[in-house]
């Protein structure tokens, strides 16, 4: 009896010690139960360019933190987006933490939370890269193992995401990732016939989504919708409550619940604006650089619009221009206010300083200087001028090609006042330089045009025919090829030439060539005018009557389809005024105004 007796209290205390063990373990469970932590989930960052949309990188986000809910909603309290922007403020909450252990560190210290994680987006061999990092906020540590993964575009990354999440979230500390120990049992029991085939797959609908404004990306129940890529769109739903996310740039993510019970049924979201204008006004001051735009930089990015709607935050706006100083300021957006930025009230031009000298025969003259169609004095000149002014100088108002330097002088000399020195007109147009030839009381150029314009050919369609004999032009083509201060001259000025060199009964032989026309029907070139021989063409690409004759255009017509024109050929010596059709080619003498 005695041995029963020390059985039975040994079992009574045995007992004892479980019922213990099993409270102390109650306890703890429900310790732990009390102890639940806090993860906060940051928004993606990309690193790469070109840059991936806000919207999907709210997107990737989105889904992160409802993996991590999944997961974790027994251990772990998951910190909204809205949360997280509350307690640092719409300005932190965009800033970007490029050493991630220790900033992340502090910013999940800063909110309150036991652990905080980021997905960043980074580009490798041409494909998008992903990579989560969850840390410990107190001791800066990783809290489990980061994932990473690449693919071509975000629906990619969303299957790296779901493939991979989940385990790096059962890692987390509190998170059991064990299997559970299957019972053992003893005997057959419950043994059933199985029945038949029955289908549980539950109804679809085709719906109709649509948001206001059109353009988001959608999710059903957490799951990207491929065949709804934008609102409006189509979509075949299951029956019941379905959880929608629609997400745009810069309008506020919507977060509903719908119940989906017919066919063809229509839901729109409304989506709540989250942006601001920023509107800017070019300006020019005198029309200076006005056939130049603008450049326009928006925290570090060019932007092409001058109008631009901008999330909540500061702004650092640049503007540029070669004629006028550059422009910065900081332009802060709030939500549905318009910022206006009138361009006209700062700007300023971009000045050098000049000192302009002329001469005429290489003798120093007194000649009016004009900047932007304003006299401003006369030569010799010297004070500050617009980078971008035009300059002119003269009675004929002669542009002075000189480029000035920013905050810097540069001295010039026009040493050809009129365009011609020493018997040479220089045109600055290509810079081709021709023999001048004063006869009576007109000034010709003593060489055929050979100004690269449109409607004018070499004849053969040769260069080296150009070099000889000059361009040919067509009529239309004719009458503003010469440069400025000179012009084609009219049938009245061709008669005044034939005048001035004994009339046109021995005109041919005293402004022909010495040498050049066939079968030496040369002239004697008397007066230094230089015919050439340079032939003509016709409008369907032939060309005749080179080194036979000339003839040169006037201004004048004739009738609708010809105008006047001075020829001369090789067996006489003669020159004619006859006529020409307006779209042959022929040569131009360009007469000085």
């Amino acid at each position: 009896m005695t041995t029963c007796k020390l059985y039975g209290n040994k079992l009574l205390l045995t007992a004892a010690r479980q019922l213990f063990v099993l409270l102390l373990l109650v306890i703890a469970v429900h310790g732990q139960e009390q102890e639940k932590k806090s993860l906060a989930i940051l928004r993606t960052e990309d690193d790469g360019d070109p840059p991936v949309e806000p919207t999907n990188l709210n997107f990737l986000t989105v889904r992160l933190r409802e993996i991590a809910g999944n997961i974790l909603q027994n251990r772990y309290d998951i910190m909204t987006e809205q949360t997280i922007v509350n307690k640092l403020g719409k300005d932190n909450a965009r800033s970007v933490c490029k050493e991630a252990a220790s900033c992340l560190a502090k910013v999940g210290q800063s909110i309150e939370a036991d652990y905080i994680g980021q997905a960043r987006l980074g580009r490798f061999g041409g494909n998008l890269a992903i990579t989560v990092q969850l840390y410990n906020s107190a001791s800066g540590f990783e809290a489990s193992p980061s994932i990473t993964g690449t693919a071509k575009d975000i629906d990619g990354l969303l299957a790296v995401l779901n493939e991979k999440a989940p385990g790096m979230f059962r890692k987390m500390p509190g998170v059991s990732s064990g299997k559970a120990s299957a019972p053992s049992f003893a005997g057959v029991a419950g043994v059933q016939t199985a029945g038949g085939y029955e289908f549980d797959g539950g109804k679809s609908y085709l719906v109709n989504l649509s948001t206001e404004p059109a353009g988001a990306i959608m999710s059903f129940d957490g799951v990207p919708a491929s065949s709804c890529p934008k609102t409006p769109c189509k979509a075949e739903l299951r029956e019941g409550s379905i959880r929608i996310i629609a997400a745009l740039d810069q309008y506020e993510t919507a977060d509903t619940t719908v119940s989906i019970k017919q066919n063809n049924q229509s839901i729109n979201i409304r989506l709540k604006a989250n942006f601001g204008v920023l509107e800017i006004k070019p300006a020019y001051l005198d029309g200076i650089g006005g056939n130049e735009q603008w450049s326009l930089a928006i925290n570090g990015k060019a932007a092409s619009s001058w109008e631009n709607r901008f999330s909540p935050g500061k702004y650092n706006v640049e503007l540029g221009h070669r004629c006028y100083e550059a422009l910065s300021f900081e332009a802060g957006i709030n939500k549905d206010s318009r910022e206006v930025f009138d361009m006209s009230k700062h700007i300023a031009l971009k000045k050098g300083g000049l000192v302009l000298s002329a001469e005429r025969d290489g003798e120093p003259v007194s000649e009016p200087v004009f900047v932007n169609g304003k006299q401003v004095g006369e030569t010799p000149f010297s004070g500050a001028v617009p980078l971008c002014a035009k300059i002119e100088i003269g009675k004929d108002r002669e542009t002075v090609d000189v480029k000035l330097k920013h905050n810097d002088k540069v001295t010039h000399t026009v040493k050809s006042i009129g365009g011609v020195s020493g018997g040479y007109l220089t045109d600055s147009r290509d810079g081709k330089r021709y023999k001048v030839v004063t006869i009576g009381n007109q000034m010709w150029m003593a060489e055929n045009l050979n100004y690269n314009a449109s409607g004018s050919k070499c004849y053969d369609n040769k260069s080296a025919n150009c070099d000889k004999y000059g361009r040919l032009y067509d009529w239309n083509a004719a009458k503003s090829a010469c440069l400025k201060g000179w012009h084609l001259p009219s049938k009245a000025e061709w008669d005044a030439l034939m005048v001035a060199v004994g009339g046109e009964k021995t005109a041919g032989e005293f402004l022909k060539t010495t040498s050049g026309w066939n079968q030496n029907g040369n002239g004697q070139d008397k007066y230094g005018f230089a015919a050439l021989p340079g032939g003509v063409g016709d409008s369907d690409g032939n060309f005749f009557y080179v080194g036979i004759g000339c003839c040169l255009w006037s201004s004048s017509e004739n009738n609708a389809n010809g105008t006047y024109d001075l020829n001369m050929t090789y067996n006489v010596k003669r020159a004619i005024i006859g006529t020409g059709k307006k779209n042959e080619l022929e040569s131009v003498r360009c007469l000085k105004d």
